[in-house]
Parts: structure tokens; sequence; C-alpha cells
């Protein structure tokens, strides 16, 4: 492990991943659901994610809102040198990306650190030490506006205790090797899963580990060696976190999983009037913790907490837009909330997503519809909410709509990456202002769109991709081998996909213009 990385995980890079809860709009919205002013995101606002990895979320997001900045700092080089290279291949013109450590950061001088409206950190604050923690938190007391927003989200106590005993029996294994830690990592969870099977009495004290090790398994070996291995990994309360945050003035407003925020779906019944009642916010989350037991915490923190009134929330719910990303007869109104699953009732789901698949309505337009009349005061924004949680609708920030270049470009840069192995998973949509998720032969087939392909064009180009990657199409649950099957398959899907899909992806600017 390189001196320089302070134990952190250096020698492989981070996965290409998008987490839609970063997205401005979405943040800002938590915000707003929660009684909360959301920061004021306009023309020329700034946007900083600390730890940015190889960069395509952040570069997602910098072609999906162009007209906003954004900037990515990581410390390791060859991971920002990955990120530049993205945002260089789509011609992103709002983006830089810097490969520094939390100390040389905070050493920039006035003029090469400018202020913030939101800065972002997802999973940093719980994978790096107490001494990087602290420089964080002097980051964000340096760097955010007044009003602005801070996200940060953690492994969280007392939800992870169980996990933090595998993740270090994991990394007590791999320090007794060398080499690759993406093997190291395997290694490690296979011998505790032979703890397990062998009737080790810890593992049969905690038997939720065994289905916890067998998923583990099936995760991105990259991905796993950061999660387990870096020396500084240390799980959080809520309540700490909030105690260091109060060190950059920073108050909590809100949890960016959108259904922590309603008791009743985070609770069992038996304990909800406690947690209502209890006046310390702090304490309120503790209690949603115990109850949930939730292993992970997405915390937005603002920085001047303004409670809104009754009619100013109102008033800006009203004002809020959506917009539609998936297909209306994709859409399942069943939703992972803290405490199980929750469906929501058809009669105030359906009408909301037959509207939205007309074009983008707003809150005030939703709640004035005649199927909704008469519902129970809060019901339309739990839906709205569980939606926008979905990844089935986006708020819409307002800054976002008017040019889908940038984002057809980043999907263009993005399509062509397949073709080398890295086959992406989420595309930028300019009218949500996030991404849309695809699958490969979505891909396939939004290249060939971007691209002005014919059918047999991009069947035939879809064939050499997957044959170069060795990705093949699933047909009934069974993989299709032979090229000619997974040709016709294609065809067929990419035939769907030009007389369906396609309109909404233009529509939402994932594909040319938005309209």
């Amino acid at each position: 492990m390189a001196a320089w990385s302070e134990g952190y995980v250096t020698e492989v890079p981070y996965t290409d991943r998008f987490y839609g809860e970063l997205a401005p709009g979405y943040l800002a919205f938590a915000c707003l659901r929660r009684g909360v002013r959301p920061p004021r995101l306009r023309p020329g606002s700034a946007y900083l994610e600390l730890g940015c990895g190889n960069g395509y979320g952040l570069n997602l997001l910098a072609a999906a809102n162009p007209r906003m900045d954004f900037r990515g700092v990581d410390f390791h080089p060859g991971q920002i040198d990955n990120a530049q290279r993205l945002a260089d291949e789509a011609g992103l013109t709002n983006i830089t990306f810097d490969d520094l450590s939390f100390a040389q950061l905070l050493d920039l001088p006035d003029e090469r650190l400018p202020r913030f409206d939101i800065v972002a950190l997802h999973g940093v604050y719980s994978w790096v030490n107490a001494e990087n923690r602290a420089l964080i938190v002097r980051i964000l007391d340096r760097v955010l506006k007044p009003g602005g927003l801070a996200y940060v989200s953690y492994n969280c106590l007392p939800g992870w205790a169980a996990q933090a005993t595998l993740q270090r029996f994991v990394a007590e294994h791999a320090a007794r090797s060398s080499g690759d830690p993406r093997v190291r990592v395997m290694d490690g969870l296979r011998a505790a899963q032979a703890m397990q099977a062998g009737d080790a009495a810890f593992f049969q004290a905690i038997p939720f580990l065994k289905a916890r090790i067998e998923d583990a398994l099936k995760e991105d070996p990259a991905y796993l060696a950061h999660e387990y291995l870096n020396a500084g990994s240390q799980p959080l309360y809520h309540a700490e976190v909030a105690r260091q945050m109060e060190g950059a003035r920073l108050t909590f407003a809100a949890s960016a999983n959108v259904a922590d925020d309603f008791v009743h779906l985070a609770a069992a019944a038996p304990l909800q009037a406690m947690i209502q009642e209890a006046a310390d916010p702090v304490w309120r989350e503790t209690l949603l913790d115990y109850a949930g037991d939730k292993p992970f915490r997405r915390d937005i923190y603002v920085r001047g907490h303004h409670p809104l009134t009754a009619l100013e929330q109102e008033a800006l719910l009203d004002a809020t837009a959506f917009v539609l990303l998936a297909e209306p007869e994709a859409i399942s109104f069943e939703f992972p909330i803290p405490i199980g699953r929750v469906t929501g009732q058809p009669a105030v789901y359906q009408p909301v997503v037959e509207a939205l698949a007309e074009g983008p309505k707003t809150f005030g337009d939703l709640r004035r519809l005649p199927a909704l009349s008469g519902l129970r005061e809060g019901a339309l924004l739990q839906a709205v909410t569980l939606l926008v949680g979905g990844r089935h609708i986006h708020p819409v920030s307002g800054l976002c709509g008017e040019d889908a270049s940038a984002a057809a470009a980043f999907n263009g840069a993005a399509s062509r990456r397949a073709e080398l192995g890295q086959v992406p998973i989420h595309l930028a949509s300019d009218l949500a202002g996030t991404a849309v998720r695809v699958d490969l032969s979505d891909l396939i087939a939004t290249g060939g769109a971007l691209g002005g392909e014919d059918l047999a064009a991009t069947v035939a180009r879809g064939w050499t991709l997957m044959a170069r990657t060795g990705r093949r199409l699933l047909v009934g649950g069974a993989v299709v081998q032979d090229q000619a099957g997974n040709e016709a398959e294609l065809a067929r899907r990419v035939e769907a996909f030009q007389g369906g899909r396609l309109a909404r992806l233009r529509d939402l600017g994932v594909v040319g213009a938005a309209r």
C-alpha cells in the first residue's frame, strides 16, 4: 500500500457508479419536503464533490445540469485522470477536477478555492480516518455558502455493528496476504463464509450475516476492496456526526433516503408516538436508527437552518415541477422502507404517473387533479416523495431542459466506452437534471439513435460490442449463447425501444434535444 494513501485502498480504482440522491434537484426537494428552505439553485450555482473517485457520476451531473459549475476533488491521481479524460471526451466545459488530499485542498489560497452551494461526500466520511474527518469539517466550514447544503453519507451505527465485525474479519484475513486487493477481499469473504458454514458461534448468533456474505460475494470486487479494506473505516452514530458538523456551523435538515422522514414508514406502530414526541432532532434520528436498524445514512445538512412556514412550504411545493423518468407501465408502486416494504394505493399513485406521462407537472398541478380531490393531508406529498425515491419521477430544478447538447455529448462518450468493456448503466437527462437507468440493449439502442444508425447497423455494432466484452442477453432467465440468437433478440429489443422508450428519452433530453 502506497505511503501517501494513509491506509486507504489506492491499488484498485473506485467503481463507476451514479447515486441519484446526489442530484441537485433531488437534494433541494429533500429539504423542501421537510419544511427546510433549500439552497437557491440558479445559473452559476457551484457544486463540489469531495472524494469524487473516477468522476462518472459528477461528469453525468455536469452534463445534466449545464448551467451549474461542478468541481471534483480526489487524492488519487489515477482516478482524477480518469475523471478528466471522460470530461474531455464529452466536451464538458462546466467541470474541473483536482488531485488533492483534504489537507492540500485546505492549503489552497482563497482565489483557488471558491465557495459552493452544494458539497457532497458519498460514503467517504466513514471510509477515512478521524484526522481526515476533522479536515472535512474544516473544508465544509471554509467553502460552503450561507444557505448552502452538505450531503454526507456514511456507514452508521447501530445498524452496521454486526457488519463491522465482518469487515474486521475480512480486513484481518486480507492483511495476511499480498497482491490484488480484489482477490484478497473475495478470499476474506469466502473465509467468513466457511466459518459460518462450520457453525462458528458468532455467525450462528447473527444469522443475517449469512445472507450478507452471500450478497457481498456477488458485488463488484473493486467496490468491496474499498468497503472492507480501508484501514480508517469506522461506522458512526448520527449523534456524533451531527456534533462534528456543528464545527462547520451545519444543522441536520433531512435524510436523502426519502422514507426515513415518514415516521409511520420508518418505525413500528408502538414506537411512533415516542419518536414523534422527541423534541431534540438528533435524538429523534437516533430513535429512528434503532427502530429501523439501518446500516447506512444519507444525511443532508444546511448552513443556516431556516424552517419554512406552512404557507411558504406549500407555495414552494406547488411551484416545484416533476418529470417522469420511466415508462408508466414499468413503474411499481411497491417501495422499500426502513421496516420492510410498502405498497402505494393505485388510486393515488396512478393519476400522478398518468399526468406526468403527458409531460412535466408541478406539485400544484397534481394537487388539482380531479382524481386526487379529497385526499387526506400529506398523502400526495408521501406519494410523490416515494416515487422520487424510487427513481420513477424526479423534481426539476428550473435550470434544466433548455439545451440537451451537453447531455447528448456525454451519453455519446459513455456509449462509446462500452466498446472497451466499460458499460454504463446510467445516462444523463438534461430535462430532469439527473440520470436515467439503462440496460445493455437500451445502451446499444441509444448509441444507435445518437449516431443516426438504422436497425441493421445498430444490431451489428451491438453484437460486436457483446462479442468483444463477453456479454450475452437473457431470454426467459436463460443466457443466449449463439450469435444468431443474440442478434435476433437484440433486434427485437431495439425495435421495441425505437417504438416506445426512445420517445421518452428524447423528451428527457437523453437522446437529442428535449421536446
